[in-house]
């Protein structure tokens, strides 16, 4: 059973397409264990209040979709150390990597990244191939967790991850 962690990207993605949701919906439990972390639900939490999709708060959907995914306590990893440490090392490896994004706006991707790494999940799905699953980023990855030893998960983009379903 493969363990599994959805960017934030993908989140927003599954209330635009209610048929994929129902599919991995079927599949949760089956042939794979979804993993969250706080990033994640932080990033979800600050969908602005105002988006309606069908007269319900954008913001509400996407949480729910994650509350409904994350149902074990352990299922929802926890932010530590080791997570810090390996994102500060991924930023420094981006920058020296000539990464176009400012820290800010990829710090985010590389504490997701560094957290299914830690807690060994076997794939993060990313619908941003901008930052998460550029080439910098990556390379910024797997170099670092080279170094350390680490086992990097497997990156798949969502229209990847949707055609396998």
């Amino acid at each position: 059973m493969k363990r599994i962690l959805f960017d934030t990207s993908v989140y927003g993605r599954f209330i635009y397409e209610p048929e994929i949701l129902e599919r991995i919906k079927k599949e949760h439990d089956k042939e794979f264990i979804i993993y969250g972390c706080s990033t994640i639900r932080s990033e979800l939490k600050k969908t602005p209040k105002n988006i309606l999709i069908e007269n319900k708060k954008a913001q509400i959907i996407l949480l729910d979709v994650y509350d409904s995914f994350i149902v074990k306590e352990n299922h929802n990893l926890k932010f530590n150390k080791l997570v810090e440490n390996l994102t500060e090392d991924y930023l420094k490896e981006y920058k020296k990597n000539k990464g176009s994004l400012s820290e800010e706006s990829i710090k985010n991707d590389f504490i997701i990244i560094a957290t299914a790494t830690i807690y060994q999940l076997d794939i993060v799905v990313s619908g941003d191939i901008r930052s998460m699953l550029s080439n910098k980023a990556i390379k910024s990855y797997e170099k670092i967790n080279f170094h350390y030893g680490l086992k990097n998960p497997e990156w798949r983009k969502y229209e990847d991850f949707k055609k396998e379903l």
